[in-house]
């Protein structure tokens, strides 16, 4: 394994912080810290912001998925394989800085047909790496701000928590503040969104208020890692 790593993600919040474990064990294993790119999305702070507290990452950088692809102006998700693979185009931004550029996304064929069974491991088959599978994303200093009250994380772009009794947590301040917010209260509740994988990789216990149909299948493909997720139904707390 070379020194200079680049690790690049053109996903979502939710699906980029699976990488992390991946991260993680090649800087356990191998006492190399990553670099680490990420196409600039929606909500794609909330990444940033989690990245620079991680010991396992050394530089963070940004970039349009949609200048770099050698596909241009053609409507493809650089979340599905091949799509993702754009190592050469990033490397060449960077003047070819990297001896190795590892990038991440998923088989949309295997996702629509339930094949996957944990993101983390599904990233990371393919270049023959490993997980750590006892990571644990660091967010600094617990908050008891609510020690004895119930916080809530809803779905950003479109929330489901109305129902919930509880304090709801700003998405006007930082990812990091409202994990360190959770994890000093009496109890927390999100939704199928990327905050719940955000807590989940911190191992801060929260129930998940679930309205879909495939709960057995979503709870291993995302929470393998984790401190505790109890399901809620579709019914007020």
């Amino acid at each position: 394994m070379k020194n200079k790593i680049l690790f690049v993600t053109s996903m979502r919040f939710g699906d980029s912080l699976q990488v992390l474990p991946i991260a993680s064990w090649i800087h356990k294993n191998l006492n190399i810290k990553v670099d680490w790119a990420y196409h600039k999305t929606d909500y794609i702070n909330c990444l940033r912001d989690i990245l620079i507290w991680q010991p396992c990452i050394n530089a963070i950088r940004e970039y349009d998925y949609n200048k770099v692809t050698p596909w241009r102006g053609v409507n493809f998700s650089g979340a599905w394989r091949p799509w993702c693979y754009i190592g050469s185009e990033m490397n060449e931004l960077c003047n070819n800085y990297y001896e190795k550029v590892f990038c991440f996304g998923y088989s949309k064929e295997q996702y629509q047909s339930r094949q996957i069974k944990f993101f983390s491991e599904h990233f990371a088959e393919g270049y023959n790496l490993g997980v750590d599978y006892g990571f644990k994303l660091n967010y600094g200093e617990v908050n008891k701000k609510y020690h004895d009250q119930v916080v809530k994380i809803d779905k950003m772009y479109q929330p489901v928590l109305n129902d919930v009794n509880g304090v709801n947590l700003s998405e006007d301040v930082s990812i990091i503040e409202n994990l360190q917010l959770s994890a000093g209260a009496r109890e927390v509740v999100t939704t199928r969104t990327g905050a719940a994988i955000a807590l989940s990789l911190a191992r801060i216990p929260f129930k998940i208020k679930f309205i879909d149909d495939d709960w057995d299948w979503y709870e291993q493909l995302c929470h393998r890692i984790t401190g505790g997720v109890q399901r809620i139904k579709n019914e007020s707390v």
